[in-house]
């Protein structure tokens, strides 16, 4: 099976760190990005399946809007603060989920059936 091409949207000081456990193969195929004009060049030249955006980098409307402008890629909206109204916003722009920050790995090894390996 070919890897899923990803793209993280993101502030440069608020970055996900990625298990240890991720294969380094994996790290080829996620590529960060720091602002909405760089998402917008970059999701196309890469063809990424998946684009996890922070909310407080991409506003509602921007997600609505990357969301009908790239429809093959499936974006997650990520927030520290989120609750049911941002997980509904984000819905209703498009993206495919919204999860709280603090649901990915901080850093550490992460057990290889954990639901973030395949990232």
């Amino acid at each position: 099976m070919p890897p899923v091409r990803v793209v993280i949207a993101s502030p440069v000081d608020e970055l996900p760190r990625l298990p240890l456990s991720v294969p380094a193969t994996v790290h080829q195929d996620l590529t960060t990005v720091h602002a909405v004009p760089d998402i917008r060049a970059i999701l196309p030249r890469l063809r990424a399946q998946l684009a996890i955006v922070n909310l407080e980098l991409v506003s509602f409307p921007e997600l609505a809007e990357l969301c009908k402008e790239f429809p093959a890629t499936a974006f997650v909206g990520l927030h520290r603060l989120a609750d049911d109204a941002i997980w509904m916003q984000s819905l209703t722009a498009g993206a495919v989920d919204c999860c709280v920050t603090a649901d990915l790995p901080s850093s550490g090894p992460t057990r290889v059936d954990s639901p973030y390996a395949g990232i």
